[in-house]
């Protein structure tokens, strides 16, 4: 049934946009209609495509180091929690800060490279992750782990026979928020300094008043985090047959 909503979604999208362009009165360069946006991006498909690639690399990169070190912490968190007291405040601090103030940051410390958007991206994306796979860890069947150590199972069998299952699901589901928040960091992050990306098409588009321009992109970063959230949805299925939903 959810396949249908999304169908609905992109029929119903365009007729409610070009509603909106005739019931407003508003002039084509603020408000295209759906029909020139997507005559622009067929016809510059080209610069379009360059450009979502270079977020995509820079959310994917930064995504991954989020992924890796979200695991390792929280297994830190679970076996040493002396660790989370240690690291928690700190973690809190960081989150709490806002981007805006970050990015600037990043910018004179690392100058204008691919390293501040990938960081960002990191830093946006590690939280939820690390915060639902040690909340999976700790899910862990008391049952099961009694059994296991009366079997003299060792630290490494407990963790991938028992924890690590159990944690799957929360895994799963910090990707469904995680993986799309990473498209949107990366294009945040190339308002203030990239020459390259989604988010630097925004801001050239603004400067030269190009609305086909402006909601092209908004129409490829909303394609590009529906995709990545069904990639996900997709991928959980797979992952978790054994749940019936």
């Amino acid at each position: 049934m959810a396949r249908y909503g999304y169908l609905i979604m992109m029929v119903s999208l365009p007729i409610v946009w070009q509603i909106l362009v005739w019931t407003s009165g508003l002039e084509p360069f603020i408000l295209p209609g759906p029909g020139l946006v997507i005559k622009h991006l067929i016809e510059d498909w080209q610069t379009f495509l360059y450009h979502t690639g270079i977020t995509m690399l820079g959310a994917l990169i930064g995504y991954s180091f989020a992924n890796l070190f979200a695991i390792a912490i929280a297994i830190l968190f679970v076996y040493i929690p002396s660790v989370q007291s240690i690291l928690m405040p700190w973690f809190i601090v960081i989150k709490n800060i806002p981007y805006v103030v970050i990015a600037p940051i990043l910018i004179l410390t690392l100058g204008s490279t691919p390293l501040p958007k990938i960081i960002i991206v990191f830093i946006v994306t590690f939280f939820p992750l690390v915060a639902n796979i040690a909340a999976g860890l700790r899910s862990a069947d008391d049952v099961l782990l009694d059994r296991m150590e009366v079997l003299n199972a060792s630290r490494w069998q407990v963790f991938w026979k028992v924890r690590w299952p159990a944690a799957i699901p929360y895994y799963m589901a910090a990707h469904e928020i995680a993986f799309t928040g990473a498209i949107i960091a990366a294009v945040v992050a190339e308002f203030f300094f990239s020459r390259e990306g989604l988010g630097y098409l925004i801001v050239t588009a603004m400067e030269t008043y190009r609305a086909d321009t402006l909601y092209g992109v908004t129409l490829v970063a909303g394609i590009l985090g529906v995709g990545n959230y069904l990639l996900v949805v997709w991928l959980r299925k797979r992952v978790m047959r054994w749940q019936t939903t």
